[in-house]
């Protein structure tokens, strides 16, 4: 990861946490936070960076500068309207611009102000249910599948969440994920499937035909070493440790996990056990010694020249959008079936919220055909409104991959990882024990037999 994308996530930790501490009280109003210096060595950033974050702090109404003292806490600033906290991932700012459509809303409904929060879930259904109804209290928040399992219930009395209307206008595949007990409680936003990212000029120096859906992992293997071969660079490379990435080569060799009689899974099963070895083969061939923290490590990477080929999503792309050189994407190559993994974010409203008709409101803004179509246009995530991701007009001539519309012949590839009949926590804990096979401290079978007597 780049170092001015690793400092952005530890300035929106920081932004988001002291703007928890403010909401929840644990900071009381008229306090001072803790100096530039002590900010800064807390969360690994520089004073400049400390200061922005601050500024931000001072222009949402948490804080006020107080000259040669320090920033103080006030009460925050009121609209004369109502106003709904929005939980947001931070990541969605710059993938839809999404504080830019709230000030919109904020522009058009003078009776409403959405407060966007920067959130971040825990993973732990009780952690989260403590989380929502006695830490930060949203009235609107955004959610994805991950996050879903633990705030669903198969109970509406028991359930978190308002439950919606279905909406038939948006792509119908994305609805099930979100619904529980034959209702409805979470609205798809936003889609991203992960496919492949490829350097088109250096498959032309290198005189080789670009990717296509026929490709095995074997193609890619064999391209990606032309691709690398005296070249100073990495033919292929993807970020190993991400739960949208090698749960894929599972997918794709047919594994679905159930328990046996005495209630254990079969990890040594001979489909689990190639689909482990394949995703290693690849690693151990293509970079066994460049190890990744999140994805943003392999988009710098592709962005400076040094990857020909990577994995990406949809959302990933626009990072991409100032790219010196010409790239397109391709399905992604393929085991025994080609598979895909699909990652949906969707829109939910805090049962609890006392402003359930406000909430709506905004809801049906961010799902409107103008705001959806304004991400098609201005961005490279796929909106979950059918019509505007299928809108076809002037595109912005340089940042669009020529293949972006690529999706449409993949959706009957697309797979979530609740396909492989696992839960977030053991998708965790397969994860966590994979990494001694990863880094060659431990053989598979070592590592998949302890897995058998953990999950």
């Amino acid at each position: 990861m780049s170092k001015r994308t690793s400092s952005r996530n530890r300035l929106d930790d920081m932004v988001a946490t002291l703007q928890e501490d403010i909401l929840t009280g644990k900071r009381a109003e008229g306090e001072f936070l803790p100096s530039e210096l002590d900010l800064g060595e807390l969360y690994s950033l520089s004073k400049n960076t400390v200061r922005k974050g601050l500024d931000r702090l001072v222009a949402d109404g948490y804080i006020e500068k107080v000259p040669r003292i320090g920033a103080r806490i006030i009460r925050k600033k009121q609209s004369s309207g109502e106003v709904l906290r929005f939980g947001y991932y931070p990541t969605l700012d710059m993938e839809v611009q999404l504080l830019e459509l709230v000030d919109r809303f904020n522009e058009d409904n003078p009776d409403i102000r959405v407060e966007p929060i920067p959130v971040g879930y825990p993973r732990n259904q009780e952690a989260v249910g403590k989380y929502l109804s006695e830490g930060m209290v949203f009235d609107v928040m955004t959610v994805n599948l991950y996050n879903y399992e633990y705030i669903r219930s198969e109970s509406p009395e028991k359930s978190m969440l308002e439950p919606l209307d279905a909406r038939e206008d948006l792509f119908p595949f994305l609805n099930a994920p979100f619904s529980s007990g034959g209702r409805q409680y979470v609205l798809p936003f936003v889609f991203t499937p992960v496919v492949l990212c490829y350097n088109k000029e250096h498959f032309r120096e290198a005189e080789l035909a670009e990717p296509d859906s026929g490709w095995t992992w074997d193609d890619l293997s064999a391209a990606a070493d032309k691709l690398s071969a005296g070249n100073d660079r990495l033919g292929f490379y993807f970020h190993l440790m991400s739960e949208n990435r090698w749960p894929i080569f599972l997918l794709q060799n047919g594994v679905r996990f159930e328990r046996d009689a005495e209630g254990r899974y079969d990890m040594r099963a001979p489909l689990v056990r190639e689909a482990f070895q394949t995703c290693m083969d690849i690693v151990n061939k293509h970079f066994p010694s460049h190890l990744s923290e999140n994805d943003f490590d392999v988009l710098s990477l592709f962005l400076r020249g040094k990857a020909s080929i990577i994995m990406a999503s949809y959302s990933n792309l626009n990072a991409l959008k100032e790219a010196d050189f010409e790239y397109d994407i391709a399905p992604l190559p393929h085991l025994k079936e080609l598979r895909t993994l699909l990652v949906v974010i969707g829109l939910a409203i805090n049962k609890t919220s006392m402003r359930k008709q406000e909430a709506k409101r905004f809801v049906d803004y961010l799902l409107s055909y103008d705001t959806q179509l304004r991400i098609r246009r201005n961005t490279l995530n796929l909106p979950s409104l059918k019509r505007a991701a299928e809108w076809v007009g002037d595109e912005p001539e340089k940042g669009r991959p020529y293949r972006f519309h690529m999706y449409r012949e993949l959706i009957h590839t697309f797979r979530l990882y609740s396909d492989l009949n696992w839960t977030t926590s053991e998708m965790m804990t397969i994860r966590n024990e994979m990494r001694y096979y990863w880094s060659k401290l431990e053989d598979l079978d070592t590592v998949l037999e302890r897995l058998e007597e953990k999950l």
